[in-house]
């Protein structure tokens, strides 16, 4: 039974990962097209990731997220970018929730 809980869970886990990273990507792209002054953050490592989208900079990925469990979500214009900002609200929990269930099956001893 242990078996079955960590195979969904790690099922859900992998496609809730992808889904979110896919929709963080798209949304940071319409993000910085409608609103570039949003996602236009700076820290004092940024130098770290140059070569690397500007995304996967880690205060711009936290400002998108924030974007999207926030109300400035709404004031994106892009018809995409509610499906984007869903995906989020929808799969960064359920991640989240799945990993938990990972470690805690996987914890007692249920592998």
């Amino acid at each position: 039974m242990a078996q079955l809980v960590i195979s969904i869970a790690a099922v859900i886990a992998f496609l809730c990962t992808f889904f979110y990273l896919h929709a963080m990507f798209r949304l940071h792209g319409v993000i910085a097209a409608e609103k570039p002054e949003w996602v236009n953050v700076r820290g004092a490592l940024d130098f770290f990731y140059t070569g690397f989208p500007r995304v996967a900079n880690p205060n711009v990925g936290a400002e998108v997220v924030k974007i999207a469990l926030g109300s400035r979500a709404r004031q994106l214009n892009a018809p995409v970018a509610a499906r984007f900002v869903r995906r989020i609200r929808v799969c960064l929990p359920l991640g989240l929730l799945s990993y938990l269930v990972l470690v805690l099956v996987g914890s007692t001893g249920g592998a």
